[in-house]
């Protein structure tokens, strides 16, 4: 009876299953435990990228609205001290450009939608190792206070607490730009009958351009070598075309006009001064005057006034290093001449005035051709240094 009974199998079966479904359960809950890791990581990194492609895009946002007029260049362009979604200047990037801090905007998606942040940040590289970032930085201005044409851009987001900050060395990059060179082109001149001679000094390849008919005694009033005196300019020729078209192509002034925010008012010299393009955009009936003695840029550094209706008058004893143009959109066509220099004013560069518009100058003021005052750049697109681009880590 015990025997038979040892012998007996009976229930073997359900032990091996229970060992079998154990192993099985067992290697499930490993299987599942394995994928949760691997999905909580995945999340993990999904998170990390999505905020390392908020700062990225906020930096390229940055940069693009530091190009053109954008740049900083003065104290007065200086930046706020940070950006964010919240900030409403100008050159600040948008939070409709990015992402709300509710989600939206050009990065969407569950993890943007999780309450992303982004900052940016601009310095200058005025330090000694103008080239390496360091915390000494975000100390420095936030402008381009040393004139070199680079600066810093810091950009940090955070995604579901995940937080990437990336820096770069941005620079200008000027576009130069090809003026004529004249000088003087205007639809009529005159001159005044004081002051000693020559008023207006060119060479045989510049001389002045009108475009009115000679034979016409408005259109160049001043004094011949067949007058009895000395000639008011050297060399006694000018060049009478009706038909002269603007000198400044169309395409110059609009890179020469976006480059740059407008004086919707008539400016101060010491605006004027401080614009190496000047934009004076105001009613026809409007009369600008600038008067002292102010000197209006450097030889090396010339400027460029750009009255777009409008009069202008210069007196005083100052000088402007540059092209002063009057583009005559209200396409005057008679007195008052459209850009008027008084007292003894010195401009070293050259004058267009467009259209049939004139221009007067005084005798004892003087209009001499600089070919060098008139080569000028506007700053195209802010583009990155080679080799400054770097994730920093999280502060």
């Amino acid at each position: 009876m015990l025997a038979r009974r040892g012998a007996d199998e009976t229930g073997s079966a359900l032990f091996v299953a229970m060992i079998a479904m154990s192993l099985m359960l067992m290697m499930g809950l490993a299987t599942i435990a394995l994928t949760d890791q691997q999905t909580r990581a995945s999340g993990a990194e999904r998170v990390r990228e999505a905020s390392f492609n908020l700062a990225e895009g906020a930096l390229q946002q940055q940069s693009y609205l530091l190009g053109g007029k954008g740049w900083p260049k003065k104290a007065a362009d200086a930046l706020p001290d940070s950006c964010g979604q919240s900030s409403t200047f100008t050159r600040c990037p948008t939070a409709s450009a990015l992402v709300t801090t509710t989600g939206g905007g050009a990065y969407e998606g569950v993890d943007y939608a999780n309450g992303a942040v982004w900052t940016t940040y601009v310095r200058d590289n005025t330090l000694t190792n103008a080239r390496q970032y360091t915390t000494a930085v975000e100390s420095q201005p936030r402008w381009d206070a040393d004139g070199n044409g680079e600066i810093w851009v810091r950009s940090t987001a955070t995604v579901s607490g995940k937080t990437r900050v990336i820096v770069a060395l941005l620079k200008r990059d000027p576009i130069p730009i090809l003026m004529p060179k004249a000088v003087l082109v205007a639809g009529s001149l005159s001159v005044g009958q004081n002051g000693q001679s020559p008023v207006i000094t060119s060479d045989a390849t510049t001389l002045p351009v009108l475009r009115c008919d000679p034979a016409s005694p408005t259109c160049a009033d001043y004094i011949r070598s067949g007058d009895k005196k000395d000639p008011q300019i050297s060399p006694d020729t000018v060049t009478y075309n009706p038909t002269f078209p603007p000198l400044v192509p169309g395409d110059t002034v609009d890179k020469l006009v976006e480059s740059t925010t407008p004086f919707t008012s008539c400016p101060t010299e010491a605006q004027v001064a401080a614009s190496e393009i000047a934009v004076i955009d105001v009613p026809e009936s409007t009369r600008c005057v600038l008067t002292g003695n102010t000197n209006y840029h450097t030889p090396s550094t010339p400027g460029i006034l750009i009255m777009r209706r409008g009069t202008l008058e210069l007196a005083g004893s100052g000088r402007f290093h540059g092209m002063l143009l009057h583009l005559n959109e209200a396409n005057r066509a008679g007195t008052p001449a459209c850009i008027q220099v008084t007292g003894t004013f010195d401009i070293q560069g050259g004058v267009a005035v467009e259209g049939l518009c004139g221009f007067y100058i005084q005798g004892n003021a003087r209009l001499a051709f600089s070919p060098n005052a008139l080569n000028f750049s506007v700053t195209g697109v802010a583009g990155l240094v080679q080799n400054t681009w770097r994730e920093l880590p999280p502060s």
